[in-house]
């Protein structure tokens, strides 16, 4: 026990080392660093799903990475959408989630292959959603320093087979659920300073995701 101690802190120092090619998120947020940046342009029903504690991982409130990487709290998210939310709802918080991960540098968006599936089914034939506003996936959620173009995915726990997604997939709108769209749509034109604050975000330091997937193997 010692040893993995002793080893958790020593991956806990490497997040503020010279990491050149790394960019950094912002040390603060208002209500944790996933929620933040994607919060005004996510469904209304999805809202909620990112305000859940954090207490329940080592991250640090405003770490956008270790998020990514701690499936006992993605999990509760990707339950909360899947709950609350259909169609291209579900689509349109996935996007964003998975596409935020990717900007910060995790490229996963971790959680429990059952909550996967759960998301799959909520979503049901709505398209998947590489959109917001007219902004590309590629030209929209990479921030300076960060690889353009990356491929992101949504995956499940190493002890299950998770459903996996690209965040480079196609999308159009559908017609079943245009109202949930246009829900999407509204929420986003009318909070430009979120859209900001997601075109600046950076990555944090590679230590948080070695870190978060070491916690995440002692659960």
């Amino acid at each position: 026990m010692h040893f993995i101690f002793y080893l958790i802190l020593l991956v806990s120092a490497a997040d503020y080392g010279n990491f050149g090619t790394y960019p950094k998120v912002p040390k603060t947020a208002s209500i944790n660093g996933f929620a933040d940046p994607i919060y005004d342009l996510l469904p209304d029903c999805a809202k909620e799903c990112v305000k859940f504690s954090t207490s329940n991982t080592p991250c640090p409130y405003w770490d956008t990475g270790c998020f990514c990487v701690m499936p006992q709290w993605a999990g509760l998210v990707g339950q909360c959408v899947a709950q609350k939310c259909k169609g291209e709802d579900v689509a349109s918080a996935r996007f964003l989630a998975t596409s935020l991960c990717s900007v910060v540098g995790a490229n996963t968006w971790m959680m429990p292959a059952s909550i996967s599936s759960m998301l799959s089914t909520a979503a049901g034939d709505a398209k998947e959603v590489t959109t917001i506003e007219g902004k590309t996936a590629k030209s929209w959620v990479t921030a300076p320093g960060s690889a353009a173009g990356s491929v992101v995915s949504e995956t499940g726990s190493a002890s299950e087979t998770g459903s996996s997604e690209s965040a480079q997939s196609t999308t159009t709108g559908s017609s079943s659920t245009g109202s949930s769209s246009t829900d999407s749509s509204s929420s986003s034109s009318s909070s430009p300073s979120s859209s900001a604050n997601f075109a600046v975000l950076q990555t944090g330091g590679i230590g948080s995701v070695i870190l978060g997937f070491m916690m995440y193997l002692l659960v």
